[in-house]
């Protein structure tokens, strides 16, 4: 019965021995395995952050809005504006400052060259989104979506020297309706480009636009500030 015992016991350890020696063999063969998991893990995680750390430079950097330039069918006869203006210069003793995203050729808008004078060149300007303001004696050439932040000539009573399409200044004072009201009513009556505001303790209106529009909306102010009908 000793001896029985002995052989089991024998064969208990012999398995264990065998089973402990086969763990330890797939252990070692895994390892490498794992190992080169690992170093391809570490491999991909470091391109990766690179290119994360430009990705959350990029995102960082300010947003800069450019007004993109007016756009012009370019299908429709284009001219060079350069000996436009210079014809006109010599016709009507002005003197043309272009911006620099204007851009080389305009649409003359069947206007014939010859027929372009000055009044007519400030309507070709306009069909074209291009806008024109007058600053100390020199006629300055934008786009429309700049020349709100140009100092246009502030023009209080009319003046038929100024061409129509030139942009002008107002300041307008009403005393029976209060100023903030019409702003509802005339910016509608306003291109993109123009301005309008009301000071509210002094009931006045600044309107900028071309200066058509700008009797325009003189006229239809002083139509609404009339004394409120008796009841």
């Amino acid at each position: 019965m000793q001896r029985y015992r002995r052989h089991v016991l024998a064969a208990l350890l012999l398995t264990l021995a065998i089973g402990e020696a086969s763990a330890q063999r797939r252990v070692q063969e895994t390892q490498p395995e794992q190992q080169a998991q690992v170093a391809q893990q570490a491999q991909q995680n470091a391109q990766q952050q690179p290119q994360q750390g430009q990705q959350g430079q990029q995102g960082q950097q300010p947003v800069v809005f450019v007004p993109p330039p007016p756009r012009v069918n370019s299908e429709l006869p284009m001219v060079e504006l350069a000996p436009l203006l210079q014809r006109v210069e010599r016709a009507s003793n002005k003197s043309f400052l272009v911006d620099g995203t204007v851009g080389p050729r305009i649409f003359l808008a069947n206007v014939e060259m010859n027929d372009v004078d000055y009044p007519v060149l400030l309507a070709v300007l306009r069909a074209n989104g291009l806008a024109a303001v007058e600053i100390e004696g020199r006629i300055n050439i934008v786009r429309e979506s700049e020349v709100r932040y140009l100092p246009a000539p502030i023009v209080q009573t009319d003046d038929t020297s100024i061409a129509a399409d030139e942009w002008v200044t107002r300041v307008l004072t009403t005393t029976n309706i209060g100023a903030p009201q019409l702003i509802p009513i005339l910016r509608p009556l306003l291109p993109q480009g123009a301005h309008l505001a009301a000071h509210a303790d002094t009931n006045r209106l600044i309107v900028m636009d071309r200066y058509a529009n700008v009797q325009r909306i003189t006229a239809i102010v002083r139509a609404l500030d009339v004394p409120a009908p008796r009841q």
